[in-house]
Protein backbone atom coordinates (compact mmCIF):
# COMPACT_ATOMS: atom_id res chain seq x y z
CA UNK A 1 0.00 0.00 0.00
CA UNK A 2 1.63 3.90 -0.72
CA UNK A 3 -0.01 7.34 -0.77
CA UNK A 4 0.90 10.13 -2.50
CA UNK A 5 0.70 12.39 1.04
CA UNK A 6 0.27 12.80 4.35
CA UNK A 7 -0.17 15.64 6.69
CA UNK A 8 0.82 15.56 10.43
CA UNK A 9 -0.14 18.32 12.68
CA UNK A 10 1.87 18.36 15.54
CA UNK A 11 1.35 20.06 18.93
CA UNK A 12 4.54 21.99 20.81
CA UNK A 13 5.55 19.07 22.30
CA UNK A 14 5.76 17.33 18.60
CA UNK A 15 2.95 15.12 19.39
CA UNK A 16 0.55 14.05 16.67
CA UNK A 17 -3.09 15.31 16.96
CA UNK A 18 -3.94 14.65 14.01
CA UNK A 19 -3.40 12.86 10.25
CA UNK A 20 -4.65 13.40 6.95
CA UNK A 21 -3.92 11.09 3.67
CA UNK A 22 -4.53 11.51 0.59
CA UNK A 23 -4.14 9.58 -2.95
CA UNK A 24 -4.26 6.42 -0.92
CA UNK A 25 -4.97 2.79 -2.30
CA UNK A 26 -6.26 -0.51 -0.65
CA UNK A 27 -9.12 1.72 0.89
CA UNK A 28 -8.50 3.66 4.02
CA UNK A 29 -5.43 1.16 5.22
CA UNK A 30 -2.99 3.53 5.46
CA UNK A 31 -5.21 6.03 7.04
CA UNK A 32 -5.93 3.07 9.83
CA UNK A 33 -2.00 2.87 10.57
CA UNK A 34 -1.30 6.61 11.07
CA UNK A 35 -4.69 6.73 13.35
CA UNK A 36 -2.68 4.47 15.60
CA UNK A 37 0.30 7.17 15.99
CA UNK A 38 -1.99 9.81 16.85
CA UNK A 39 -0.90 11.01 20.77
CA UNK A 40 2.53 9.61 20.17
CA UNK A 41 5.33 11.51 19.68
CA UNK A 42 6.41 11.51 15.83
CA UNK A 43 10.13 10.77 17.24
CA UNK A 44 8.70 7.86 18.46
CA UNK A 45 8.02 6.13 14.89
CA UNK A 46 10.33 8.47 12.45
CA UNK A 47 13.64 8.85 12.07
CA UNK A 48 13.02 12.36 11.30
CA UNK A 49 15.00 15.04 12.38
CA UNK A 50 12.24 18.24 13.66
CA UNK A 51 15.40 20.67 14.07
CA UNK A 52 15.37 20.80 9.81
CA UNK A 53 12.46 22.28 7.99
CA UNK A 54 12.59 19.61 5.11
CA UNK A 55 14.32 16.42 4.20
CA UNK A 56 13.70 12.55 3.47
CA UNK A 57 12.77 10.05 6.00
CA UNK A 58 12.12 6.15 5.58
CA UNK A 59 8.98 4.74 6.84
CA UNK A 60 8.07 0.87 6.69
CA UNK A 61 10.48 0.36 3.68
CA UNK A 62 9.60 3.42 1.62
CA UNK A 63 11.36 7.08 1.37
CA UNK A 64 9.11 9.54 2.14
CA UNK A 65 10.23 13.32 1.80
CA UNK A 66 8.99 16.12 4.40
CA UNK A 67 8.19 19.52 4.83
CA UNK A 68 8.32 21.25 8.16
CA UNK A 69 5.75 24.83 8.62
CA UNK A 70 4.27 26.41 11.59
CA UNK A 71 0.50 25.69 12.27
CA UNK A 72 -0.88 29.05 10.79
CA UNK A 73 -4.16 28.27 12.57
CA UNK A 74 -3.53 26.68 15.54
CA UNK A 75 -0.32 25.97 17.78
CA UNK A 76 2.63 23.60 16.89
CA UNK A 77 3.47 22.48 13.72
CA UNK A 78 2.84 20.81 10.54
CA UNK A 79 4.33 18.10 8.45
CA UNK A 80 3.99 17.17 5.25
CA UNK A 81 4.84 13.71 3.79
CA UNK A 82 4.71 12.66 0.28
CA UNK A 83 6.12 9.20 -1.25
CA UNK A 84 9.34 8.94 -3.47
CA UNK A 85 8.45 6.06 -5.13
CA UNK A 86 11.76 6.16 -7.38
CA UNK A 87 14.53 6.76 -4.74
CA UNK A 88 15.97 9.02 -6.99
CA UNK A 89 17.55 11.37 -4.84
CA UNK A 90 18.96 8.65 -3.30
CA UNK A 91 20.69 7.31 -6.57
CA UNK A 92 21.48 10.91 -7.54
CA UNK A 93 23.87 11.54 -4.19
CA UNK A 94 24.85 7.58 -5.10
CA UNK A 95 26.21 8.81 -8.36
CA UNK A 96 27.91 11.88 -6.81
CA UNK A 97 30.62 9.70 -5.81
CA UNK A 98 31.86 8.68 -8.23
CA UNK A 99 34.89 10.42 -9.75
CA UNK A 100 33.53 9.40 -13.71
CA UNK A 101 31.47 12.28 -15.42
CA UNK A 102 27.81 10.81 -15.37
CA UNK A 103 25.19 13.08 -18.18
CA UNK A 104 21.38 11.76 -17.85
CA UNK A 105 19.48 13.84 -21.13
CA UNK A 106 15.91 13.32 -22.41
CA UNK A 107 15.31 11.90 -26.08
CA UNK A 108 15.04 15.64 -27.21
CA UNK A 109 18.96 16.32 -26.23
CA UNK A 110 17.88 18.57 -22.96
CA UNK A 111 20.11 17.89 -19.90
CA UNK A 112 18.09 16.47 -17.19
CA UNK A 113 21.00 15.20 -14.65
CA UNK A 114 24.90 15.19 -14.30
CA UNK A 115 26.81 14.52 -11.47
CA UNK A 116 29.88 16.55 -9.66
CA UNK A 117 32.33 14.33 -11.35
CA UNK A 118 31.05 15.70 -14.71
CA UNK A 119 31.13 19.25 -13.16
CA UNK A 120 34.89 18.43 -11.96
CA UNK A 121 35.71 17.34 -15.44
CA UNK A 122 33.83 19.87 -17.58
CA UNK A 123 34.34 23.09 -15.34
CA UNK A 124 30.58 24.01 -15.04
CA UNK A 125 28.09 24.56 -12.53
CA UNK A 126 25.35 21.93 -13.33
CA UNK A 127 22.78 24.04 -11.47
CA UNK A 128 23.15 26.43 -14.39
CA UNK A 129 22.82 23.78 -17.23
CA UNK A 130 20.31 21.37 -16.28
CA UNK A 131 17.23 21.69 -18.48
CA UNK A 132 19.20 22.99 -21.34
CA UNK A 133 19.74 21.38 -24.82
CA UNK A 134 23.02 20.02 -25.05
CA UNK A 135 24.26 22.25 -28.17
CA UNK A 136 23.29 25.18 -25.86
CA UNK A 137 25.67 24.23 -22.94
CA UNK A 138 28.75 22.97 -25.45
CA UNK A 139 29.86 24.67 -28.53
CA UNK A 140 30.32 21.71 -31.21
CA UNK A 141 28.37 20.58 -34.23
CA UNK A 142 25.34 17.93 -33.50
CA UNK A 143 27.63 15.47 -35.79
CA UNK A 144 30.62 15.39 -33.80
CA UNK A 145 28.10 14.78 -30.56
CA UNK A 146 28.39 11.54 -28.49
CA UNK A 147 25.34 11.87 -26.88
CA UNK A 148 22.50 12.76 -30.26
CA UNK A 149 24.76 10.19 -32.08
CA UNK A 150 23.61 7.71 -29.57
CA UNK A 151 20.03 9.21 -29.49
CA UNK A 152 20.06 9.00 -33.36
CA UNK A 153 21.16 5.89 -34.20
CA UNK A 154 19.73 4.09 -31.08
CA UNK A 155 23.00 1.97 -30.53
CA UNK A 156 26.10 2.48 -27.95
CA UNK A 157 28.36 5.18 -29.02
CA UNK A 158 31.69 4.18 -26.84
CA UNK A 159 35.11 5.33 -26.16
CA UNK A 160 34.91 8.57 -28.48
CA UNK A 161 37.68 10.89 -27.65
CA UNK A 162 36.00 14.46 -27.94
CA UNK A 163 37.83 18.16 -28.40
CA UNK A 164 34.89 20.73 -27.08
CA UNK A 165 34.41 24.29 -25.63
CA UNK A 166 32.40 24.60 -22.80
CA UNK A 167 30.68 27.38 -21.79
CA UNK A 168 33.64 29.75 -20.67
CA UNK A 169 35.05 29.25 -24.02
CA UNK A 170 37.39 26.62 -22.23
CA UNK A 171 38.85 23.89 -24.25
CA UNK A 172 38.10 20.32 -22.75
CA UNK A 173 39.22 17.15 -23.97
CA UNK A 174 37.83 14.12 -23.05
CA UNK A 175 36.55 10.25 -23.77
CA UNK A 176 33.14 9.99 -23.65
CA UNK A 177 30.84 7.00 -24.13
CA UNK A 178 26.68 7.62 -24.91
CA UNK A 179 23.93 4.26 -24.26
CA UNK A 180 19.95 5.12 -25.51
CA UNK A 181 17.79 4.41 -22.43
CA UNK A 182 15.02 2.44 -23.08
CA UNK A 183 11.73 1.47 -21.05
CA UNK A 184 8.94 -0.68 -22.58
CA UNK A 185 10.44 -0.11 -25.76
CA UNK A 186 10.73 3.07 -26.26
CA UNK A 187 14.04 5.47 -26.23
CA UNK A 188 13.17 7.13 -23.36
CA UNK A 189 16.68 9.87 -23.42
CA UNK A 190 20.61 8.68 -22.96
CA UNK A 191 23.61 8.46 -20.27
CA UNK A 192 26.82 9.71 -21.37
CA UNK A 193 29.97 8.59 -19.31
CA UNK A 194 32.93 11.33 -19.23
CA UNK A 195 36.11 10.62 -18.67
CA UNK A 196 39.21 13.09 -18.26
CA UNK A 197 43.16 11.97 -18.33
CA UNK A 198 43.11 12.00 -14.24
CA UNK A 199 40.04 9.58 -14.45
CA UNK A 200 41.85 7.57 -16.37
CA UNK A 201 45.11 7.41 -14.68
CA UNK A 202 43.32 6.35 -11.31
CA UNK A 203 41.88 3.49 -13.25
CA UNK A 204 45.38 3.12 -14.46
CA UNK A 205 46.29 2.71 -11.20
CA UNK A 206 43.64 0.97 -9.83
CA UNK A 207 44.35 -1.89 -12.39
CA UNK A 208 47.87 -2.31 -11.87
CA UNK A 209 47.10 -2.53 -7.93
CA UNK A 210 44.71 -5.11 -8.89
CA UNK A 211 46.95 -7.03 -11.27
CA UNK A 212 49.48 -6.97 -8.78
CA UNK A 213 47.05 -8.51 -5.70
CA UNK A 214 46.10 -11.43 -8.63
CA UNK A 215 49.99 -12.42 -9.49
CA UNK A 216 50.73 -12.40 -6.23
CA UNK A 217 47.86 -13.90 -4.16
CA UNK A 218 48.50 -17.38 -2.84
CA UNK A 219 45.48 -19.78 -1.73
CA UNK A 220 47.63 -20.89 1.66
CA UNK A 221 47.85 -17.24 2.62
CA UNK A 222 45.23 -16.13 5.85
CA UNK A 223 42.97 -13.77 5.40
CA UNK A 224 44.64 -11.91 8.40
CA UNK A 225 47.61 -11.51 5.86
CA UNK A 226 45.38 -9.80 3.18
CA UNK A 227 46.93 -6.55 3.64
CA UNK A 228 50.89 -7.68 2.75
CA UNK A 229 48.95 -7.78 -0.83
CA UNK A 230 48.53 -3.74 -1.28
CA UNK A 231 51.65 -2.18 -1.35
CA UNK A 232 52.91 1.55 -1.64
CA UNK A 233 51.88 3.31 -4.63
CA UNK A 234 54.53 4.41 -6.24
CA UNK A 235 55.11 7.42 -8.29
CA UNK A 236 54.86 7.81 -11.99
CA UNK A 237 56.20 9.85 -14.74
CA UNK A 238 53.09 11.48 -14.40
CA UNK A 239 53.80 13.01 -11.27
CA UNK A 240 56.97 15.04 -12.27
CA UNK A 241 55.78 18.33 -13.11
CA UNK A 242 57.70 20.66 -14.91
CA UNK A 243 58.24 22.48 -18.71
CA UNK A 244 61.86 23.66 -18.51
CA UNK A 245 63.42 21.92 -21.65
CA UNK A 246 66.38 20.44 -19.51
CA UNK A 247 64.15 18.75 -17.05
CA UNK A 248 61.67 17.58 -20.10
CA UNK A 249 65.04 16.10 -21.52
CA UNK A 250 65.69 14.51 -18.52
CA UNK A 251 62.22 13.08 -17.88
CA UNK A 252 62.27 11.88 -21.82
CA UNK A 253 65.43 10.22 -21.23
CA UNK A 254 64.36 8.42 -18.10
CA UNK A 255 60.91 7.35 -19.42
CA UNK A 256 63.07 5.71 -22.33
CA UNK A 257 65.23 3.30 -20.64
CA UNK A 258 62.37 2.74 -18.37
CA UNK A 259 61.94 -0.76 -19.89
CA UNK A 260 65.11 -1.93 -20.95
CA UNK A 261 66.29 -3.06 -17.25
CA UNK A 262 69.88 -1.66 -17.38
CA UNK A 263 71.57 -0.01 -14.61
CA UNK A 264 70.76 3.75 -13.96
CA UNK A 265 72.74 6.52 -12.42
CA UNK A 266 70.37 10.02 -11.24
CA UNK A 267 72.67 12.70 -10.95
CA UNK A 268 70.91 15.90 -9.33
CA UNK A 269 71.26 18.48 -6.11
CA UNK A 270 69.94 17.26 -2.56
CA UNK A 271 65.62 17.89 -3.30
CA UNK A 272 65.61 18.22 -6.86
CA UNK A 273 63.35 14.66 -7.05
CA UNK A 274 66.59 11.67 -7.80
CA UNK A 275 63.92 9.08 -5.57
CA UNK A 276 60.59 10.08 -7.41
CA UNK A 277 62.80 9.42 -11.03
CA UNK A 278 63.87 6.56 -9.46
CA UNK A 279 60.14 5.35 -8.60
CA UNK A 280 58.92 6.42 -12.09
CA UNK A 281 61.34 4.54 -13.59
CA UNK A 282 60.13 1.21 -11.68
CA UNK A 283 57.06 1.83 -12.18
CA UNK A 284 57.42 2.10 -16.06
CA UNK A 285 59.45 -1.25 -16.02
CA UNK A 286 58.65 -5.29 -16.37
CA UNK A 287 59.62 -5.30 -12.52
CA UNK A 288 56.54 -2.45 -11.40
CA UNK A 289 54.59 -6.05 -9.77
CA UNK A 290 57.68 -6.83 -7.85
CA UNK A 291 59.27 -4.36 -4.56
CA UNK A 292 61.17 -1.22 -5.40
CA UNK A 293 63.67 -0.99 -2.06
CA UNK A 294 65.28 2.30 -1.55
CA UNK A 295 68.55 3.07 0.84
CA UNK A 296 70.14 6.30 1.77
CA UNK A 297 73.47 5.12 1.90
CA UNK A 298 74.32 8.53 3.38
CA UNK A 299 72.27 7.87 6.69
CA UNK A 300 73.58 4.31 7.71
CA UNK A 301 76.96 3.85 9.44
CA UNK A 302 79.36 2.18 7.85
CA UNK A 303 79.28 -0.47 9.99
CA UNK A 304 75.75 -1.27 9.56
CA UNK A 305 75.49 -0.65 6.15
CA UNK A 306 77.22 -4.10 4.76
CA UNK A 307 74.48 -5.66 6.88
CA UNK A 308 70.88 -4.00 6.18
CA UNK A 309 72.20 -4.55 2.29
CA UNK A 310 73.51 -8.74 1.96
CA UNK A 311 71.71 -9.47 5.58
CA UNK A 312 73.52 -11.27 8.40
CA UNK A 313 73.72 -15.04 9.63
CA UNK A 314 73.22 -15.69 13.30
CA UNK A 315 76.08 -15.96 15.04
CA UNK A 316 78.46 -13.66 13.31
CA UNK A 317 78.59 -11.47 15.79
CA UNK A 318 77.22 -10.64 19.44
CA UNK A 319 73.53 -10.75 19.37
CA UNK A 320 73.04 -11.45 15.48
CA UNK A 321 70.24 -13.58 14.00
CA UNK A 322 69.26 -14.74 10.36
CA UNK A 323 68.07 -11.56 8.71
CA UNK A 324 67.13 -10.66 5.42
CA UNK A 325 68.99 -8.18 3.43
CA UNK A 326 67.69 -5.36 0.70
CA UNK A 327 69.01 -7.27 -2.06
CA UNK A 328 66.91 -10.47 -0.80
CA UNK A 329 63.54 -8.30 -0.33
CA UNK A 330 64.22 -6.06 -3.62
CA UNK A 331 64.49 -10.08 -5.37
CA UNK A 332 62.86 -9.54 -8.99
CA UNK A 333 62.52 -5.87 -8.34
CA UNK A 334 64.30 -2.42 -8.03
CA UNK A 335 66.76 -1.53 -5.28
CA UNK A 336 67.53 2.12 -5.16
CA UNK A 337 71.19 3.26 -3.59
CA UNK A 338 70.42 6.66 -2.69
CA UNK A 339 73.69 9.04 -2.38
CA UNK A 340 76.13 6.13 -3.18
CA UNK A 341 79.22 8.21 -3.25
CA UNK A 342 78.60 8.26 0.49
CA UNK A 343 78.66 4.71 0.48
CA UNK A 344 81.89 2.90 2.17
CA UNK A 345 84.65 2.11 -0.56
CA UNK A 346 84.85 -1.45 1.22
CA UNK A 347 81.14 -1.92 0.31
CA UNK A 348 81.61 -0.80 -3.05
CA UNK A 349 84.04 -3.29 -3.74
CA UNK A 350 81.41 -5.58 -2.83
CA UNK A 351 78.35 -4.20 -4.41
CA UNK A 352 80.64 -4.43 -7.78
CA UNK A 353 80.89 -8.10 -7.10
CA UNK A 354 76.96 -8.58 -7.00
CA UNK A 355 76.66 -6.73 -10.05
CA UNK A 356 79.07 -8.64 -11.73
CA UNK A 357 78.28 -12.15 -10.64
CA UNK A 358 74.47 -11.54 -9.99
CA UNK A 359 75.07 -13.49 -6.54
CA UNK A 360 76.25 -12.52 -2.96
CA UNK A 361 76.77 -13.58 0.92
CA UNK A 362 74.90 -12.98 3.80
CA UNK A 363 77.50 -11.23 6.37
CA UNK A 364 79.23 -14.69 8.31
CA UNK A 365 77.49 -16.38 5.90
CA UNK A 366 79.15 -18.86 3.47
CA UNK A 367 76.33 -19.38 1.16
CA UNK A 368 75.74 -17.47 -2.15
CA UNK A 369 72.50 -16.44 -2.71
CA UNK A 370 71.24 -15.44 -6.29
CA UNK A 371 70.17 -12.00 -6.84
CA UNK A 372 67.83 -10.88 -10.01
CA UNK A 373 67.62 -7.02 -9.26
CA UNK A 374 67.48 -4.02 -10.89
CA UNK A 375 70.06 -1.29 -9.32
CA UNK A 376 68.99 2.14 -9.18
CA UNK A 377 71.28 4.95 -7.96
CA UNK A 378 72.21 8.31 -7.47
CA UNK A 379 74.32 11.62 -6.49
CA UNK A 380 74.33 14.58 -5.12
CA UNK A 381 77.53 15.70 -6.43
CA UNK A 382 79.22 15.12 -9.72
CA UNK A 383 79.83 11.95 -10.48
CA UNK A 384 83.27 12.44 -11.98
CA UNK A 385 84.38 14.79 -9.02
CA UNK A 386 83.48 11.85 -6.59
CA UNK A 387 85.70 9.72 -8.22
CA UNK A 388 88.96 12.30 -8.22
CA UNK A 389 87.76 13.09 -4.53
CA UNK A 390 87.98 8.68 -3.75
CA UNK A 391 84.71 9.03 -3.29
CA UNK A 392 83.40 6.55 -5.63
CA UNK A 393 85.07 3.33 -7.18
CA UNK A 394 86.07 4.37 -10.77
CA UNK A 395 85.11 0.70 -11.80
CA UNK A 396 81.69 0.48 -9.69
CA UNK A 397 80.76 4.04 -11.47
CA UNK A 398 80.94 2.45 -14.64
CA UNK A 399 79.04 -0.75 -13.72
CA UNK A 400 76.50 1.68 -12.73
CA UNK A 401 76.76 4.06 -15.23
CA UNK A 402 75.24 2.75 -18.39
CA UNK A 403 72.64 5.38 -18.57
CA UNK A 404 72.97 8.88 -16.62
CA UNK A 405 69.90 11.22 -15.97
CA UNK A 406 70.83 14.59 -14.65
CA UNK A 407 68.36 16.10 -13.43
CA UNK A 408 68.28 20.29 -12.84
CA UNK A 409 68.41 22.55 -10.06
CA UNK A 410 65.44 24.72 -9.36
CA UNK A 411 67.04 27.51 -9.66
CA UNK A 412 68.09 26.93 -13.79
CA UNK A 413 63.76 25.75 -13.78
CA UNK A 414 62.80 29.21 -13.40
CA UNK A 415 59.82 29.07 -15.87
CA UNK A 416 58.86 26.16 -13.72
CA UNK A 417 58.44 27.59 -10.42
CA UNK A 418 54.61 29.33 -11.20
CA UNK A 419 53.50 25.16 -12.53
CA UNK A 420 55.01 23.73 -9.38
CA UNK A 421 53.56 26.25 -7.05
CA UNK A 422 50.19 25.70 -8.42
CA UNK A 423 50.58 21.67 -8.00
CA UNK A 424 52.34 22.16 -4.63
CA UNK A 425 48.83 24.37 -3.82
CA UNK A 426 46.35 22.29 -4.82
CA UNK A 427 47.97 19.21 -2.66
CA UNK A 428 47.94 20.82 0.34
CA UNK A 429 44.88 22.32 0.07
CA UNK A 430 43.74 18.92 0.13
CA UNK A 431 46.18 17.63 2.76
CA UNK A 432 45.22 20.29 4.96
CA UNK A 433 41.33 20.99 3.79
CA UNK A 434 41.54 24.83 3.36
CA UNK A 435 40.32 26.31 0.41
CA UNK A 436 43.92 28.31 -0.62
CA UNK A 437 42.99 28.93 -4.14
CA UNK A 438 45.62 32.08 -5.25
CA UNK A 439 49.26 32.80 -4.75
CA UNK A 440 50.20 36.39 -4.96
CA UNK A 441 52.22 37.27 -8.06
CA UNK A 442 54.43 38.95 -5.14
CA UNK A 443 55.20 35.55 -3.99
CA UNK A 444 56.26 34.23 -7.55
CA UNK A 445 58.14 36.84 -7.65
CA UNK A 446 59.99 36.62 -5.20
CA UNK A 447 59.96 32.48 -5.66
CA UNK A 448 61.83 33.25 -8.51
CA UNK A 449 63.93 35.68 -7.21
CA UNK A 450 65.66 33.10 -4.93
CA UNK A 451 68.42 30.68 -5.46
CA UNK A 452 66.81 27.82 -3.75
CA UNK A 453 69.64 26.01 -2.30
CA UNK A 454 66.80 23.21 -1.16
CA UNK A 455 65.54 22.63 -4.54
CA UNK A 456 61.61 21.13 -5.30
CA UNK A 457 61.57 19.92 -1.31
CA UNK A 458 62.15 23.59 -0.28
CA UNK A 459 59.57 24.64 -2.79
CA UNK A 460 57.60 22.26 -1.01
CA UNK A 461 58.06 23.10 2.36
CA UNK A 462 57.78 26.98 2.13
CA UNK A 463 54.56 26.38 0.69
CA UNK A 464 53.49 23.94 3.64
CA UNK A 465 55.07 26.53 5.91
CA UNK A 466 52.52 29.37 3.97
CA UNK A 467 49.62 26.79 4.56
CA UNK A 468 50.06 27.07 8.23
CA UNK A 469 50.21 30.60 8.74
CA UNK A 470 47.10 31.65 5.72
CA UNK A 471 43.73 31.71 6.78
CA UNK A 472 42.37 33.32 3.61
CA UNK A 473 42.44 32.09 -0.23
CA UNK A 474 45.36 33.22 -1.13
CA UNK A 475 48.84 33.17 0.01
CA UNK A 476 51.05 36.42 0.19
CA UNK A 477 54.33 37.59 1.30
CA UNK A 478 53.04 37.70 5.00
CA UNK A 479 52.52 34.64 4.98
CA UNK A 480 56.03 32.91 3.75
CA UNK A 481 59.17 32.50 6.20
CA UNK A 482 61.39 35.55 7.52
CA UNK A 483 64.30 34.90 5.24
CA UNK A 484 62.00 35.33 2.05
CA UNK A 485 60.03 38.82 3.60
CA UNK A 486 63.65 39.98 3.91
CA UNK A 487 64.33 40.18 -0.25
CA UNK A 488 63.42 42.62 -2.61
CA UNK A 489 63.57 40.59 -5.65
CA UNK A 490 64.50 43.30 -8.53
CA UNK A 491 65.11 40.69 -11.11
CA UNK A 492 65.49 36.74 -11.16
CA UNK A 493 68.81 35.46 -10.86
CA UNK A 494 70.31 33.54 -13.97
CA UNK A 495 72.10 30.44 -13.79
CA UNK A 496 75.56 32.26 -13.85
CA UNK A 497 74.53 34.55 -11.22
CA UNK A 498 75.70 34.25 -7.68
CA UNK A 499 73.03 34.55 -5.20
CA UNK A 500 72.74 37.73 -3.34
CA UNK A 501 72.63 36.06 -0.36
CA UNK A 502 76.65 34.96 -1.02
CA UNK A 503 78.31 37.77 -2.51
CA UNK A 504 79.46 39.86 0.25
CA UNK A 505 80.34 36.48 1.74
CA UNK A 506 82.27 33.85 -0.73
CA UNK A 507 85.50 35.10 -0.36
CA UNK A 508 86.40 34.25 3.41
CA UNK A 509 84.11 31.41 3.95
CA UNK A 510 83.78 28.00 3.38
CA UNK A 511 80.86 26.40 2.03
CA UNK A 512 80.43 24.06 4.96
CA UNK A 513 80.52 27.24 7.22
CA UNK A 514 78.01 28.77 4.64
CA UNK A 515 74.92 25.73 4.48
CA UNK A 516 75.65 25.63 8.30
CA UNK A 517 74.56 28.95 8.96
CA UNK A 518 71.98 29.11 6.52
CA UNK A 519 70.86 25.99 8.23
CA UNK A 520 70.67 27.43 11.42
CA UNK A 521 69.14 30.45 10.11
CA UNK A 522 66.28 28.05 8.28
CA UNK A 523 65.91 25.98 11.84
CA UNK A 524 65.76 29.76 14.10
CA UNK A 525 63.01 31.03 12.50
CA UNK A 526 60.77 28.20 11.40
CA UNK A 527 60.90 27.19 15.12
CA UNK A 528 59.75 30.93 16.40
CA UNK A 529 57.33 31.03 13.66
CA UNK A 530 55.81 27.99 14.90
CA UNK A 531 55.74 28.51 18.65
CA UNK A 532 58.96 26.50 19.41
CA UNK A 533 56.68 23.13 18.80
CA UNK A 534 59.22 20.62 18.01
CA UNK A 535 56.56 18.15 16.57
CA UNK A 536 55.40 20.30 13.41
CA UNK A 537 59.26 21.75 12.77
CA UNK A 538 59.91 18.61 12.13
CA UNK A 539 57.14 17.82 10.10
CA UNK A 540 57.07 20.72 8.58
CA UNK A 541 60.52 20.75 7.61
CA UNK A 542 60.69 17.11 6.44
CA UNK A 543 62.84 15.43 9.16
CA UNK A 544 62.69 13.75 12.48
CA UNK A 545 61.78 14.71 15.90
CA UNK A 546 65.40 13.58 16.82
CA UNK A 547 67.61 15.09 13.97
CA UNK A 548 65.37 18.04 15.29
CA UNK A 549 66.06 17.98 18.57
CA UNK A 550 70.16 17.25 17.62
CA UNK A 551 70.46 20.15 15.25
CA UNK A 552 68.17 22.61 17.77
CA UNK A 553 70.95 21.52 20.53
CA UNK A 554 73.63 22.09 18.36
CA UNK A 555 72.73 25.64 17.33
CA UNK A 556 71.61 25.89 20.63
CA UNK A 557 68.65 27.17 19.81
CA UNK A 558 66.01 27.82 22.64
CA UNK A 559 62.45 29.14 23.02
CA UNK A 560 61.77 32.89 23.64
CA UNK A 561 61.78 33.34 27.23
Amino acid sequence: MIFNSMICFLDDYDVVQYCECSGTDGNDGIAGMWSEYIGKRITDFLDIDLELTGGYVKWRGALLKYVKSKNRLGKGSVISLTACTDNSPIYEKAMDCIAEGIQVFDRNGYLLFCNKGNERIEKMDRSKIINKHLLDIYELDAEFSTILNALKSQAPVINRCDNFKNKHGELITTMNSGYPLFMDGQLIGAIGLVQDNSTLETYWTRANVFEKYMSERKPERQHGKRKDYYTLKYYTFADLIGNNDSFAEAVNLARNIALQDCAVLIHGETGTGKELFAQSIHSASKRKYKEFVAINCAAIPESLIEGILFGTEKGTFTGSSDRMGLFEQAEGGTLFLDEINSMDLHVQSKLLRVLQEKKFRRVGGLKDIDCDVRILSSTNEEPLACIENNRLRRDLYYRINTVTVTIPPLRQRLNDIELLTAYFRDKLSARYSKKVTAVATEVIAIFKAYNWPGNVRELLHVLEYAFNIVNGPCIEPVHLPKYFQVRQPDKPETETDTPAICQPILHHKTLAILMAEYEQQVLTQVFQDLNHNVSKTAQLLGIRRQSLQYRLRKYKVKPIQ
